[in-house]
């Protein structure tokens, strides 16, 4: 199909028009989506849909849940909705009233006039939900998820995403280049500036399933280049020195790419692109798809060493996705539509077994080195170690209640509430306990990864299908591949009330959990000091305590969340002066004097306590196997 300079509304009336004199019905049509990326600078994006309708009431949804989103979708941020209907062989249009649907607010129910063949959807899309943060776009880069800026027909809990047909077009700024899993209908390259793109037409769950990245600065680059299906990594940026990347960090994608491979047996996708957005401008986000990742990074990120080494597990977790979470997905994480709600039971396999494998494959990748891989899971395992929360709140609840906790996003006694993250964290170590059991058990000769091979990989490679699991078929593949009590084993985990972590991966791989006074390499570099591990509370750089450990001495010493340090020991408060004086106090020392404000109002505390800094560190337990650098080593 010839590439489209312009894309204009009698342009896609008259698409509509000549598709419906050759097709009986109209529910075989597909829908028209065009989305006007030309004011992103001014963080607005404008849509138009041609959507073929039958006379007669009808109901439009705006997405509210994805499998890979946690959160609602982002309806406030929808605005100008109008709505008009076309009729047959006439450029005439007539405007229909659209009203909200009291109970579901993301539905909007319509009477379609007699005549009318098809109906036109206009409004936009405000990339930032409030005026001084940032959003998806800024002055040089759009990051376009599709459920945002469409709504679609609804006939209620049995409509079929897969079976409604869209063909979308994007219209970008002069000049600006895009990438996306998608195939477009143009002969140039996305490397070669674009105006008015379009797409191939897809199923509506293809579509949302398949973001689209673009901007003034762009590179894309192959990865692994003798694999096939085809892999790119895909970048934007504000700025070309974004994009000047040293050829030693794209050699440690590209062996992601084959160390996922032998990890997985197989892979699942006609080819991925890895969409990763270079910016300060735009809000930090990720999401996962089935053909490619949403990654959107600091403009630093993959130009500076710390900040890979520091945060490269982050797209090596979305490419997991792609086995985990998207070819086989939890039954309880599947749906026809976008309005069905998510059951969020399974998220410790969704994203706990997805974090626990992004280690292990950005270990073996060579993104990190063996220490670091030790280094991060000590850091990892202390913070789960201190969470009250864990006695009154098991890990099933958190994945259970993940869309409340995620929306609630607050770090108020973050420990004791709990937060959206556990099953994140708290998940990867049960799944190390899980491999270590297999490597253990079948005395090194099995391990988590034939597990991957059996359930993952099914030694063949297809499209972008979705295979879904249920617990028990998960527990019987474990079992498959060793034999153990495995449904009470995870059934133990999920439920138990307890405020430290499960570190029984760590001693079955020969590890235990110390503290040091001294921070080891990776808690050097990552600069964290919010003194959970010594004093029992977490303080920012500007001396606001945003957490507070319930039991702990900070707690019983009457600090609280929202407080503000002003001083320490009768000095101004800095880190570095919190941190002397807990050195100082080390021992037999007199208590640490604080004085600080609470709303307003000045008081003093007290912090009787004498045992210097907590660093978290792996220490080798003597006579055993050294499963974990087994597990980091590459294959």
């Amino acid at each position: 199909m010839q590439r489209i300079a312009s894309y204009s509304l009698t342009a896609m009336l008259a698409l509509a028009m000549g598709t419906m004199c050759s097709v009986a019905s109209s529910a075989e049509l597909p829908i028209l989506l065009k989305v006007d990326v030309r004011d992103a600078p001014r963080k607005l994006l404008h849509t138009t849909e041609i959507i073929p309708a039958k006379p007669g009431p009808m109901t439009l949804a705006y997405p509210q849940w994805l499998p890979s989103v946690h959160l609602a979708g982002p309806i406030d941020q929808q605005a100008g909705l109008f709505i008009t209907a076309h009729h047959m062989g006439s450029a005439a249009a007539t405007p229909i009233r659209w009203e909200r649907d009291p109970v579901d607010l993301y539905l909007y129910h319509i009477v379609v006039p007699k005549g009318a063949s098809s109906i036109e959807v206009s409004f936009d899309f405000m990339t930032a939900a409030d005026a001084t943060t940032p959003g998806s776009t800024d002055a040089n880069i759009a990051a376009l998820n599709w459920n945002t800026v469409l709504m679609y027909p609804y006939h209620g809990p049995s409509t079929q995403v897969a079976s409604i047909e869209v063909t979308p077009t994007i219209v970008l700024p002069p000049n600006w280049h895009f990438a996306s899993a998608l195939q477009s209908n143009q002969a140039k390259a996305p490397s070669e500036p674009s105006n008015a793109v379009t797409f191939h037409t897809v199923s509506l769950e293809q579509l949302v399933d398949s973001p689209v990245i673009s901007g003034c600065y762009f590179r894309e680059i192959p990865l692994a280049p003798e694999i096939t299906p085809k892999h790119y990594l895909d970048l934007v940026a504000d700025t070309p020195a974004s994009l000047q990347i040293d050829q030693a960090h794209i050699d440690k994608f590209s062996e992601v790419v084959r160390q996922a491979g032998v990890l997985f047996h197989s892979r699942h996708y006609d080819s991925f692109h890895m969409l990763v957005t270079l910016s300060d401008q735009i809000a930090g986000d990720a999401f996962d798809h089935h053909q490619s990742l949403d990654d959107r990074r600091p403009a630093n990120f993959l130009t500076s060493e710390r900040s890979l080494t520091l945060y490269g597990d982050y797209i090596v977790h979305d490419f997991v996705h792609s086995w985990n979470g998207k070819y086989r997905r939890p039954q309880s994480l599947m749906a026809a539509n976008y309005q069905m709600p998510i059951i969020g039971t399974d998220l410790w396999i969704y994203e706990g077994l997805t974090d626990y494998l992004a280690g292990v494959l950005t270990v073996r990748s060579g993104i990190w080195t063996q220490q670091q891989y030790l280094d991060q899971w000590s850091e990892k395992a202390a913070h789960f170690d201190r969470r009250p929360g864990k006695t009154w709140r098991d890990l099933q609840d958190t994945a259970t209640m993940a869309p409340i906790l995620w929306a609630a996003d607050s770090s108020a006694y973050e420990s004791w509430r709990l937060g959206g993250y556990d099953f994140y964290g708290e998940g990867a170590l049960m799944w190390l306990d899980v491999d270590t059991t297999i490597r253990n058990g079948t005395a090194g000769k099995k391990s988590l990864d034939d597990f991957l091979a059996l359930f993952y990989g099914q030694s063949t490679d297809s499209g972008p299908t979705t295979r879904p699991f249920t617990r028990d078929n998960l527990v019987n593949a474990l079992n498959t591949v060793y034999p153990h009590d495995w449904a009470s084993f995870f059934q133990q985990r999920l439920h138990e009330l307890t405020p430290g972590a499960p570190l029984e991966g760590f001693t079955h791989g020969g590890y235990r959990l110390v503290y040091r006074d001294a921070p080891n390499a990776w808690t050097a570099l990552s600069g964290k000091k919010d003194f959970e591990n010594s004093i029992a509370m977490k303080v920012r750089s500007d001396g606001v305590i945003t957490d507070v450990l319930i039991g702990g001495i900070a707690d019983k010493a009457g600090f609280a969340s929202g407080m503000k340090m002003v001083s320490v020991n009768g000095k101004p408060f800095s880190i570095d002066q919190l941190q002397h004086a807990i050195r100082n106090a080390k021992g037999a020392h007199p208590s640490i004097e604080f004085a600080v404000e609470n709303d307003g109002a000045a008081a003093t505390l007290t912090l009787a306590y004498h045992g210097g800094e907590q660093y978290p560190a792996l220490e080798r337990i003597v006579g055993t196997k050294d499963r974990l650098l087994d597990i980091a080593a590459p294959r």
